[in-house]
């Protein structure tokens, strides 16, 4: 096989010893990925795990009534407020894990890791196919497999639907290299159904056919038609079970950026998009969440933060550009990663978090690329393989040990309260984990307290807390924490059960 141009300056050697078999490239991939992720199978189902699988009716069957309201509705049914996501391939493998096992943790950890070992093949057959490097293919595919920062999307079993769609979403780019265009676009529908971001594989393919030299322009258009009529159907679908494109309610914890005026929502964005940067390079430390008030909204240009990023933006922008004709590669792999970035990044529109790890992914295939690319294109090939394996083996070290940090709920918030202190929402879960967990109602109301001081209006912090001055026999002040949660959540369950409480509590002080 003849290189592709991007190679030809260098000289791509041909492959020799294993890696003339490109079955067996795949297959170490695969294995290396399975390996690294295999102490996650016996984690529990933990945070969001709990509505979307333990707690959904929807996975319990799949006859045509379960099916229909699959098909028929959005993703998170269990919970208010979050009826802008149309996600129906992933609850549909949560039945078929449920058909098969029930709601045994293992048997959906299994299926997120065979997912990811799977994508990391196919990245190895779709750079060899795109650029005719099986060595650059290879260490794409181990990278990929390896990186620490996917561990959310792996080991979290709510991660499938970033692992779904990439699968999706490289299938459906494989079929396409290989003409199969009507089958691509279904799968590309099924991408898109797991995931919405999963739409930018209408930038990708283009940027594939220029990278490569494939014939890209209008000569290609023929080629991408298929695909528009999968946006098609895919938009009017969503219409049709949604009520619009996309008409997601983004709650002000989650996310503060979806109240933020235009300008500090674009220079918090690009402060955020720094910190993604910074976890691709140095993955250490990781969190489960960082929502409101661990990052906050950025009024004004002169801060480090948004300088920094913006500095680190500019460049990678300039990069890219200067790479379009002298290393086609490297030029796809910047741009790659901004275009599958693009939907999620809060810059287009805000999305339903201001940042989570999960979010890199897909994107973060190009900064694992480029690594790659550096890896198989150095003048020392002996320093350069050595150089690699070594950083194969401290992601694997990373991503096992971060594996860990999933294993239950008090692993996860215990972690996530390190790295993000200043977040409500993991103060408020560390609080109920320590609570439910270990009775230790000292450590929960220490933490409830902060998430109020954060966040004064979270009527779940106020019950945990209620809970825990009950359990030291403060009865004072927990009657007070459950009238906070009767006032800030009228007539709803949790301010009945407040209610019940307050009243068992009675005249005992």
């Amino acid at each position: 096989m003849a290189p592709a141009r991007g190679d030809r300056r260098r000289g791509a050697p041909e492959p020799v010893g294993w890696l003339a078999r490109p079955r067996v490239g795949a297959g170490l991939i695969f294995l290396a990925a399975c390996v690294v992720y295999a102490n996650s199978l016996g984690g529990e189902f933990v945070f969001d795990d709990t509505s979307i699988v333990l707690n959904n009716p929807q996975i319990r069957g799949l006859g045509f009534a379960n099916l229909k309201q699959i098909f028929g509705s959005h993703y998170w049914q269990t919970a208010a407020g979050q009826g802008g996501l149309y996600r129906p391939v992933v609850i549909l493998s949560y039945a078929v894990n449920y058909a098969l096992g029930g709601l045994e943790p293992a048997g959906y950890h299994c299926v997120n890791v065979l997912l990811h070992a799977a994508n990391a093949s196919l990245v190895f057959l779709l750079i060899e196919e795109l650029f005719r490097n099986r060595l650059f293919a290879f260490w794409s595919g181990l990278l990929f497999a390896l990186h620490p920062i996917r561990s959310e999307a792996v080991a979290y079993v709510v991660g499938r639907s970033e692992a779904l769609a990439a699968f999706f979403f490289f299938l459906a780019w494989w079929l396409y290299l290989k003409r199969r265009l009507a089958p691509a676009a279904g799968a590309f529908l099924l991408a898109v159904w797991s995931k919405e971001s999963a739409f930018t594989l209408l930038a990708v393919l283009p940027l594939s056919d220029f990278a490569s030299r494939r014939g890209w322009g209008r000569e290609a258009l023929w080629r991408y038609a298929p695909f528009a009529a999968a946006v098609v159907a895919a938009i009017g679908v969503r219409y049709a079970v949604l009520g619009g494109a996309a008409p997601l309610q983004i709650s002000h914890a989650a996310n503060p950026l979806a109240a933020a005026a235009l300008g500090p929502r674009l220079l918090t964005a690009a402060a955020v998009f720094g910190r993604y940067l910074w976890l691709l390079v140095f993955p250490v430390p990781l969190s489960a969440d960082y929502s409101f008030n661990q990052i906050p909204v950025l009024a004004s240009l002169w801060t480090a933060a948004f300088l920094i990023s913006a500095v680190a933006l500019v460049s990678l922008i300039v990069g890219a550009a200067w790479a379009a004709r002298r290393s086609p590669p490297l030029f796809f792999c910047g741009v790659f990663f901004f275009a599958t970035f693009s939907l999620t990044s809060n810059f287009i529109r805000p999305i339903g978090t201001i940042m989570a790890e999960r979010l890199l992914y897909l994107p973060s295939l190009g900064f694992t690329c480029a690594i790659a690319y550096a890896l198989a294109h150095a003048r020392r090939r002996d320093v350069a393989q050595a150089a690699g394996a070594l950083l194969a083996l401290l992601y694997a070290g990373r991503t096992v040990a971060r594996n860990a940090d999933w294993r239950d709920h008090l692993a996860v918030f215990s972690s996530a309260a390190v790295v993000s202190p200043d977040s409500a929402l993991v103060r408020a879960n560390l609080a109920h984990a320590l609570l439910s967990r270990r009775r230790d109602a000292a450590g929960a109301a220490e933490h409830a307290r902060e998430a109020i001081r954060i966040e004064p209006g979270d009527p779940a912090a106020y019950m945990t807390l209620a809970q825990a001055y009950e359990m030291l026999g403060d009865l004072r002040r927990a009657t007070q924490a459950y009238e906070q949660v009767e006032r800030l959540v009228p007539g709803t369950a949790g301010a009945i059960e407040a209610a019940r409480r307050r009243e068992g509590i009675g005249g005992r002080f």
